[in-house]
C-alpha cells in the first residue's frame, strides 16, 4: 500500500520571469512574458494548486527568497517543488576562485540591475538558490529547477538578418562582471539538521535537486516565434517542456516526453526529450543540459498523475515571405503555405535575387532555388521534419554527425561522418535492433544511406554494437540536410521498400505516416533521431 505521505503528496511551484529590465545595458525580451503564462498553465495541468508567480518589478532577491522559504514551510515529504526562471542570464567573477565550481559564477540579472551599483537586490547567483534550497526545503521534497536563460557561451553560428525573430538571452555582451557582496539567508533554516551548516551550498550538496538548463555553458540560449500559426515568441526550453507534457506520443496514448511509452514520465526521459527538441528548434545552436543525482534517472516526475494529453491538432501552413512583389505574386494561389507581407514571424524567406531560402532560425537552408517545384520541395521537406520532431526519441540511440562540432557548417567537399551512438545505461539492450538511415537533402530529395549495399545485410545491430561509421562528402544541393536514423525491433521491410521507391525524389512528406506507424507499433522499443547538416560556403 502507498504511504499516507505519498497518497496526499502535492506539486507546488515558484515561477519567476523578467523581461522588462529598465536598463540601457540589458535588452528587454519578448519571450518570458509568454513563457511564464504558458508554464503556469502547464504546471496547474500537472496537478499543482499551490503556485506562486513573480514577474518583472515583483522580482528581487528578497521576493524570490521569501517565496521559496514560504513554499518550504508548506511542503512535506513526498511533495514536489517546481522552481522555474525565464529571462536573461550572465556570468560574474567568482568571489572565491579555485573551487570545484570554477572561477565564475552564473547569475540572473533582475529588473533594475546595474553592474556598477552592485545592488544585491538586483541579482541572484546560482549558489544563492542552492543555499536557500538546502536551508528551506525538506530533504523528502523533490525539486525540479529549470532555467530558460543564457549563462555563458558564444554565438555558435551566425543568424542571417533577413530572417527575423531569433533573439539571444545573453546579456552584458557575454562579458564577466564583478558583483557586490551578497547578504546571508534572511530566514533561519526550516531543517534542524542543517542549522549552523555552511551558508554556501552547491548542486552536489542537494540529493533532492534535479536541474535543467536551457543551454550548455559554451552555447547561447535563444527565443523566437515558434512553429505554430500566430504563436508568440517563446524560449525553446519552455516550449519543449510544454510540448512534452501536453502533446501525445506516436501511439496517441500518453505524453510525448514518455520516451519508452510505459505511462510513467521519468526525469531521465524528460532530460533526453528536452535535449533533442531544443536542438531541433534552435537549428542545433543550443541543447539543454540536465543534471540528475546519481542513480535517480528513473525518478518519476511530480506528485500527481496528470490527465492524458489532448489529441494533436493539424499543423498550420507555414508562412512564406518574398520581398520582391512580382515574385510574390507568382507564388500565390493554392499552395501549402501562407503568403506574408512582412518578414517578421515568417517561417521561410525566399530571396529571389540570390536564389536562397532562409528558415526562421536565421539559417540559409537551400541554395539555387529558382523554380516553383524547388520552392515546394524545400517547404514540403521542412513540413515533414516538423511533423517528425515531436516523435523524436533518443533515449536508446542518437545520430551523431562529425567531425565538426554539432551545428557547424560544412563547406563544399568537406568529409562527413555519421555514427549512431548508444544512449543510456542499458544502451541497445539485449534484443537485436535494426537501423534504417536515410538523408533528406535541402531540396527534399530522399537518399538511402543504410542499409544500402549488400554488405550492410538487414541492418541488424547486434547487442552492444552500434551503427558502423559512415563516411560521405558534402556535395550539391547545399543548405540544410536532415539525416534520419530509425532503429526498430524488427527489420522495417515495407518502409525500406518505400525508401527504395522514392529514392532521388522530392518525397519527404510520404515518409512521415509510415514512421509514425512504426514508432507506435514498437511501443517504446524504437528510436528516432535526426541530425541536421548545414552545408555550403
Amino acid at each position: 500500500m502507498a504511504s499516507p505521505s505519498a497518497v496526499h503528496a502535492e506539486t507546488r511551484a515558484l515561477l519567476v520571469g523578467a523581461w522588462q529590465f529598465r536598463s540601457s545595458l540589458i535588452m528587454d525580451l519578448a519571450g518570458p512574458e509568454n513563457d511564464l503564462q504558458a508554464m503556469e498553465t502547464v504546471i496547474r495541468g500537472q496537478g499543482a494548486s499551490d503556485v506562486t508567480v513573480l514577474r518583472n518589478d515583483g522580482v528581487s532577491r528578497t521576493t524570490v527568497e521569501t517565496a521559496l522559504h514560504a513554499l518550504g514551510l508548506r511542503s512535506k515529504p513526498g511533495d514536489w517543488i517546481f522552481l522555474y526562471y525565464t529571462g536573461h542570464g550572465a556570468l560574474a567573477e567568482a568571489s572565491l576562485k579555485g573551487t570545484r565550481d570554477g572561477d565564475t559564477d552564473q547569475f540572473l540579472p533582475l529588473p533594475g540591475f546595474d553592474p556598477d551599483s552592485k545592488d544585491a537586490e538586483r541579482f541572484i547567483v546560482d549558489k544563492d538558490f542552492y543555499t536557500w534550497l538546502a536551508l528551506y526545503i525538506p530533504r523528502g521534497v523533490q525539486v525540479l529547477m529549470m532555467a530558460d536563460t543564457c549563462h555563458s557561451g558564444t554565438l555558435h553560428r551566425s543568424v542571417d538578418p533577413r530572417a527575423m525573430g531569433m533573439t539571444p538571452r545573453l546579456t552584458l555582451g557575454g562579458r564577466n562582471v564583478e558583483l557586490g557582496s551578497r547578504p546571508a539567508p534572511r530566514f533561519a533554516s526550516t531543517l534542524a539538521s542543517v542549522e549552523g551548516a555552511a551558508l554556501t551550498a552547491t548542486r552536489e550538496d542537494l540529493p533532492n535537486l534535479f536541474y535543467i538548463s536551457a543551454a550548455r555553458d559554451d552555447q547561447v540560449a535563444w527565443e523566437n516565434a515558434l512553429p505554430v500559426e500566430g504563436a508568440p515568441t517563446r524560449g525553446f526550453l519552455t516550449w519543449s517542456f510544454e510540448q512534452g507534457l501536453t502533446t501525445p506520443r506516436a501511439d496517441g496514448k500518453g505524453m510525448a516526453a514518455d520516451q519508452d511509452g510505459d505511462g510513467k514520465l521519468t526525469i531521465g526521459e524528460l532530460g533526453t526529450y528536452l535535449n533533442v527538441q531544443v536542438r531541433m528548434l534552435s537549428g542545433q545552436r543550443q541543447e539543454s543540459s540536465s543534471i540528475i543525482p546519481p542513480g535517480r534517472e528513473g525518478q518519476g516526475l511530480f506528485a500527481t498523475v496528470p490527465p492524458p494529453p489532448a489529441p494533436p491538432v493539424a499543423p498550420p501552413l507555414p508562412g512564406l515571405y518574398v520581398a520582391d512583389v512580382k515574385a510574390r505574386a507568382s507564388v500565390t494561389g493554392d499552395h501549402p503555405w501562407r503568403i506574408l507581407t512582412d518578414g517578421k514571424g515568417a517561417d521561410f524567406v525566399w530571396d529571389t535575387v540570390r536564389q536562397v531560402m532562409l528558415r526562421r532560425t536565421g539559417d540559409m537552408v537551400a541554395q539555387n532555388v529558382k523554380t516553383m517545384p524547388q520552392l515546394r520541395g524545400v517547404i514540403d521537406k521542412w513540413a515533414a521534419v516538423e511533423a517528425l520532431r515531436p516523435l523524436l526519441s533518443e533515449q536508446r540511440t542518437r545520430l551523431m554527425i562529425g567531425p565538426l562540432e554539432n551545428g557547424a557548417r560544412y563547406p563544399t567537399g568537406a568529409p562527413v561522418t555519421l555514427a549512431l551512438a548508444q544512449q543510456g545505461a542499458d544502451q541497445l539492450g539485449t534484443a537485436p535492433q535494426y537501423a534504417t538511415v536515410f538523408n533528406i537533402a535541402s531540396d527534399g530529395t530522399v537518399q538511402r544511406l543504410f542499409p544500402a549495399a549488400p554488405s550492410d545485410g538487414d541492418g541488424r545491430l547486434a547487442p552492444g554494437q552500434s551503427l558502423p561509421v559512415l563516411e560521405s562528402q558534402v556535395i550539391a544541393p547545399y543548405g540544410t540536410d536532415h539525416v534520419v536514423a530509425l532503429v526498430t525491433p524488427q527489420p522495417p521491410e515495407t518502409f525500406r521498400l518505400l525508401l527504395r521507391t522514392v529514392e532521388n525524389q522530392r518525397a519527404a512528406a510520404r515518409l512521415v505516416a509510415p514512421i509514425r506507424d512504426l514508432l507506435a507499433k514498437a511501443q517504446g522499443q524504437a528510436s528516432l533521431s535526426i541530425g541536421e547538416l548545414y552545408t555550403g560556403n
